[in-house]
């Protein structure tokens, strides 16, 4: 013989479940909007968004040289630019689709002619503004063949971008590469994240 508690009626029993599925259902929910919340606010314990930003260290970075991380999901490519290089920039900035970068997606302090914190270092997000693909790094020395200052490639259309991330006329890409927001608090560190 069953205890008394087992013997509820049917009808009791739907509301019994329907009672503990809408509780599970708001539990659900509440925790998706928890998710959510986190993920466009950021986290209140997460250390890496109190600090403001990633550090990188450049003091190995060599003038003509080019270092490749990644960053919030993105490639980033800080470019050593020498004096020669800044040279041929302005050489070729008649040839250039938008040289002024006014279109540029870019903390407006750089909205300069070099496009920096400073003329020896440039830092853009190494992808094509039209297609998003991945970019090939070309030195002065290797586009003087071609008749151009050398800079980055679009590896899907081929769309070129100058040593400073503008792009020339009749390309694919309409847009300069973009330049995150980074500071340079000195010449051996850059902090990716921060407003300059």
């Amino acid at each position: 013989m069953m205890p008394e508690s087992f013997n509820v009626p049917p009808d009791q029993r739907r509301i019994y479940y329907r009672v503990a599925l809408k509780m599970l259902a708001l539990l659900g929910v509440a925790m998706l909007a928890y998710v959510m919340l986190s993920a466009v606010l950021g986290d209140p314990d997460d250390d890496a968004g109190q600090s403001g930003g990633r550090s990188v260290d450049i003091s190995d970075l060599a003038p003509g040289e080019v270092k490749a991380i990644t960053w919030e999901g993105r490639p980033i490519w800080i470019v050593g630019r020498t004096p020669d290089m800044l040279e041929a920039d302005a050489a070729f900035s008649d040839q250039l689709y938008d040289a002024d970068s006014r279109l540029s997606r870019q903390p407006r302090d750089y909205r300069n002619p070099h496009r920096s914190a400073a003329p020896e270092v440039l830092v853009v997000v190494a992808l094509g503004t039209d297609l998003a693909c991945e970019l090939t790094w070309v030195p002065p020395e290797a586009a003087a063949e071609e008749g151009w200052g050398g800079g980055f490639v679009d590896r899907c259309r081929g769309s070129r971008y100058d040593l400073s991330g503008r792009v020339y006329r009749d390309q694919q890409a309409r847009r300069n590469l973009e330049v995150p927001n980074y500071r340079l608090p000195s010449t051996n560190q850059l902090i990716l994240g921060q407003t300059p």
